[in-house]
């Protein structure tokens, strides 16, 4: 009996020291949960407080419409640091903001038809706008890489709303929106190419597809649109021919090991920011005339 009672009171000790040490991790990872709390709302303020010194600093600002292949260039590839050292800041709408949520071809219509003051009054993500009449003075867009598996040509004159990546759906978007860039000549539109594809990702008939289409918007689509709108104000870089090799596939020494994976890696990253701003510089040159002149 003296056993029993000894078995019994050892598990009742041990149970409470079970029960004790429950209660503090408890309250210990509360604890910490609080503290984590504490230091990402120290950090929210701190970017809130870096935003707000960066754009007393700057007078310029660019909105850069992106997903993934986007951010790559921008932080991998050192594209924001080189714009801020021109006295651009950059701000980058991507996954997480409404309004950068979506950025295949056929949703650039209706997000330039609808969305417009919320591109241009965007602050920092995640969806962070200004109420103070601050705006931003340019606005870059790119598809992402899936948008150059072109299947085909289409029919005439083409679905903008369509889902289907055929050359006369993807020419209908930009015909239409030559009226939605022209309304705001104050502005400057940049159109970055949709990067291209690896090859387990495409066919060699659509991404012969990509390279005409992007030559049509470089050679046919660009002046027409100056000549038809009298605006200066769309330049078009053309990234797919950056990182594309004669065939329009993603070239060997700019892709990623994971085979299937059409994202570029560093090295490309790297390129792309570098001729980048060697694109930019004589465009900004040239817009920043344009504004002198104009007395802005």
């Amino acid at each position: 009996m003296n056993k029993i009672l000894v078995i019994l009171l050892l598990v009742s000790i041990i149970g409470n020291v079970v029960g004790v040490f429950a209660v503090y991790k408890y309250f210990a990872a509360k604890r910490s949960i609080g503290y984590v709390k504490g230091d990402l709302e120290a950090s929210n303020r701190r970017v809130e407080d870096l935003t707000g010194v960066l754009d007393r600093l700057y007078s310029k600002r660019l909105i850069f419409l992106h997903h993934s292949v986007g951010r790559g260039i921008l932080y991998e590839g050192g594209l924001r640091d080189s714009l801020l050292q021109m006295g651009v800041l950059v701000k980058g709408a991507t996954y997480g903001d409404e309004i950068g949520q979506k950025t295949d071809i056929k949703d650039w219509l209706p997000k330039f038809q609808s969305d417009m003051d919320r591109i241009f009054s965007f602050k920092a993500h995640p969806d962070r706008y200004y109420s103070d009449g601050k705006s931003n003075d340019i606005v870059m867009f790119k598809s992402c890489f899936p948008n150059s598996n072109i299947v085909g040509d289409g029919q005439l004159p083409g679905d903008q709303g369509s889902s289907e990546r055929t050359m006369a759906n993807y020419r209908s978007v930009f015909e239409e929106l030559k009226a939605e860039m022209a309304r705001y000549p104050d502005k400057l539109f940049i159109y970055v190419t949709a990067p291209p594809l690896v090859p387990e990702s495409t066919t060699p008939e659509n991404a012969a597809n990509a390279v005409a289409f992007n030559r049509w918007l470089i050679e046919e689509y660009l002046p027409d649109y100056q000549r038809e709108t009298g605006h200066s104000n769309l330049a078009i870089f053309d990234l797919f021919s950056v990182l594309a090799d004669e065939t329009g596939i993603l070239r060997g020494d700019y892709r990623r090991p994971d085979k299937g994976d059409s994202h570029p890696n560093s090295r490309a990253n790297q390129v792309a920011a570098a001729k980048f701003m060697e694109f930019f510089r004589p465009v900004w040159e040239v817009w920043k005339a344009r504004d002198a002149y104009q007395g802005v």
